[in-house]
């Protein structure tokens, strides 16, 4: 009887350990963003409130065009977007305005509520069953 409860009582611990370490996984991979390497240009990384695929059409419109931007990356699962600059010709704040103007959030920068009315709805809504456990959703 004593060696049940021994075993059972490893088997939680067990259980439990690997549960906190694929939480931890998780959120680490929520904080990850995507990966740019532009030679000759600075990289940002922005978290958006974009849910969708249709957002980064959104930004496939807009971003490259902005004066100082080189390129962009955004990644669907993180709801975060990588964008390659000209220092010399735009900066961190700039872009960020600009993201907001398209009407999404960028990091602490809210959107332009009227452009953010104007996107499709999977824009603006976060898919059911995210499962992401970072808690910035």
């Amino acid at each position: 009887m004593k060696k049940i409860i021994v075993i059972v009582t490893l088997a939680i611990f067990c259980f439990s350990a690997m549960a906190q370490q694929c939480g931890a996984a998780a959120a680490a991979k929520c904080n990850e963003g995507p990966k740019l390497e532009v030679k000759d240009a600075e990289t940002i990384i922005i978290q958006t409130n974009a849910y969708s695929a249709k957002s980064d059409a959104v930004f496939k419109e807009n971003l490259p065009f902005l004066k100082g931007v080189k390129e962009y990356k955004y990644d669907e699962t993180t709801y975060k977007i990588a964008v390659a600059y000209d220092p010399k010709k735009t900066n961190p704040d700039a872009i960020r305005a600009e993201i907001a103007k398209m009407g999404f959030d960028a990091d602490k920068v809210k959107a332009n509520e009227q452009a953010r009315a104007k996107l499709p709805a999977e824009c603006k809504t976060m898919p059911k069953g995210c499962s992401h456990s970072c808690g910035k959703h």
